[in-house]
């Protein structure tokens, strides 16, 4: 049996936590005991322990909180941990000193983003600290990113692409209707959703700027934008909405933090994701399993999962105005978005389920115990 750490910096419901959780409840339970460590908590902590998951929090209060390094040694100690692999800075940070006191031999790291601001200290930590182990990056993308900018040798480094759980993303065109009757769509008006974190890495003042260019585009045709998630921008994005017409032909709406993102992805035509950087894009993935064609900026990772005018429509970062275009095509063209849909549904069938996900990781980690 081998014992593996998943250990993270927190456990609220993002991206990297999702694939934490996903390996914590499905790795071979013949062949692995796996535990889930976190500098702070969330509600990913919680379900983790309602599957069954041994989850330790640490509740780490600020960077001084360095008392809490010996606690993770000893808890990490106690676990008897074959492997501990960490994800996001904090977490290796804290995990490799502790790991390291803990007697742990083997340590991974998976890289979830190329960064598209500038840290250099993380680069030059990875350069310094990282000096054994596989680093796991969610997309070739990441993993390019991440070999400029350290000068870590290729052969370290792993691309292990992010997956889903195809059949729970499946569209429910009965939830996708009693949603939109609910949300008081009308039957002719194009839904485009987007979900993720409210801030600026998603791009959402991207897509703000881009509605009043939209509404000239779209002819009668009439677009609701229904925004899912939170962040620092939700005040901006609300105050958007307060100074919106009624009549506007493009509406705004803001469903806060939304727990069913498999209803909203089944309610919509179309998912737009203006990042300006991602690791790899779980949205956009979850989207094209319920057959929605994506418009997404031309960006590291992304443009691993969405294929240019194959499963959706690629435009340069930061441009409101190629946005609006490229929404306005997909809105007014159902044929389009039908055969994009159905491309994307069969892309991500071959190449993004989290059953390919968790066996490429049982392949590393059986490597590493060799």
């Amino acid at each position: 049996m081998i014992r593996v750490c998943q250990m993270i910096t927190e456990l609220r419901p993002a991206g990297a936590e999702r694939v934490v959780f996903e390996l914590a409840t499905r790795l071979d339970p013949a062949q692995f005991e796996v535990c889930v460590a976190a500098l702070n908590g969330g509600a990913v902590a919680d379900m983790l322990r309602a599957a069954g998951v041994n989850v330790f929090v640490l509740d780490v209060r600020g960077k001084w909180d360095v008392g809490k390094l010996a606690t993770l040694k000893h808890w990490l100690h106690d676990q008897r941990i074959d492997i501990l692999h960490t994800h996001m800075f904090h977490a290796d940070l804290a995990g490799r000193l502790a790991a390291n006191r803990a007697g742990i031999r083997h340590i991974a790291h998976t890289v979830h983003v190329a960064e598209g601001r500038w840290k250099p200290w993380r680069y030059i930590y990875a350069r310094l600290c990282m000096r054994r182990g596989p680093i796991v990056c969610v997309s070739q993308g990441v993993a390019d990113h991440h070999i400029l900018h350290t000068g870590i040798a290729a052969n370290r480094h792993v691309v292990i692409h992010n997956g889903i759980d195809v059949a729970a993303y499946a569209r429910d065109d009965a939830k996708g209707q009693q949603l939109r009757h609910q949300w008081e769509i009308a039957g002719d008006e194009v839904v485009a959703v987007w979900a993720g974190r409210l801030n600026r890495q998603k791009g959402l003042d991207v897509l703000l700027a881009a509605v009043p260019l939209l509404a000239a585009r779209l002819g009668n045709r009439r677009l609701r934008l229904v925004i899912g998630g939170q962040g620092p921008w939700q005040g901006m994005l609300e105050e958007f909405i307060r100074r919106q017409g009624p009549s506007a032909p493009v509406r705004v709406q803001y469903m806060g933090f939304v727990q069913d993102a498999a209803g909203l992805y089944s309610a919509g035509d179309l998912l737009v994701m203006p990042s300006r950087w991602e690791g790899f894009g779980l949205s956009a993935a979850e989207a094209m399993a319920a057959g929605l064609p994506v418009v997404a900026t031309d960006i590291k990772g992304l443009r691993e999962v969405v294929v240019a005018d194959e499963t959706g429509l690629l435009i340069p970062p930061e441009n409101p105005a190629a946005l609006a275009l490229a929404i306005a095509k997909l809105a007014t063209d159902p044929t389009l978005r039908d055969r994009m849909g159905q491309a994307g549904m069969q892309r991500v069938h071959e190449h993004f389920t989290v059953q390919h996900m968790v066996r490429a990781h049982e392949e590393l980690y059986r490597g590493l115990m060799m």
